[in-house]
């Protein structure tokens, strides 16, 4: 199971399918909502809290712009759930780009990282993302391009 999902900070797990379908192992974890970043993989019936982000990793533009365009959504309510002390598994089928990127996504929205930070931290802990290249790299740049622009400043002003 080691090679099958990471835990990327305390209680964010990083999976693929494997993972995701692996009740005992979901349920060893205490996972209690996951986010599936497929068009087409299933839920396990046994978690309750269920998300998809429907992307495929194929390289067309219009799923690079689909990444994108989801991107604030996927990760207001990812930070919804994680706020709420949930375990959360966020999946693909192989763990390496479409998910590894809605948690850099986090990662940028949570802990101030910028995008190149985001790949090397996440790399550090699960080797096989965002390899040989990062695929949704011009989705997780406007992410951070946008959190940058658009929402820091309001987080950050004096009350």
């Amino acid at each position: 199971m080691t090679d099958d999902a990471h835990e990327i900070i305390p209680g964010l797990w990083l999976g693929n399918k494997v993972a995701a379908s692996n009740n005992r192992w979901l349920n060893e974890q205490g996972i209690t909502v996951v986010f599936n970043c497929t068009k087409d993989l299933p839920f396990s019936p046994n978690i309750k809290k269920q998300y998809r982000l429907p992307v495929d990793d194929n390289l067309k533009p219009e799923e690079i712009r689909n990444m994108t365009l989801w991107s604030h959504e996927a990760v207001y309510k990812l930070l919804t759930e994680y706020n709420k002390n949930q375990k959360i598994l966020v999946h693909c089928a192989a763990g390496m780009q479409r998910s590894a990127t809605l948690v850099g996504m986090f990662l940028i929205a949570t802990k101030g990282m910028t995008w190149q930070q985001v790949i090397n931290y996440v790399q550090s802990i699960r080797p096989i993302a965002f390899r040989d290249q990062p695929n949704f790299k011009d989705s997780l740049i406007a992410f951070y391009q946008s959190y940058q622009r658009e929402i820091l400043p309001h987080i950050s002003e004096p009350i």
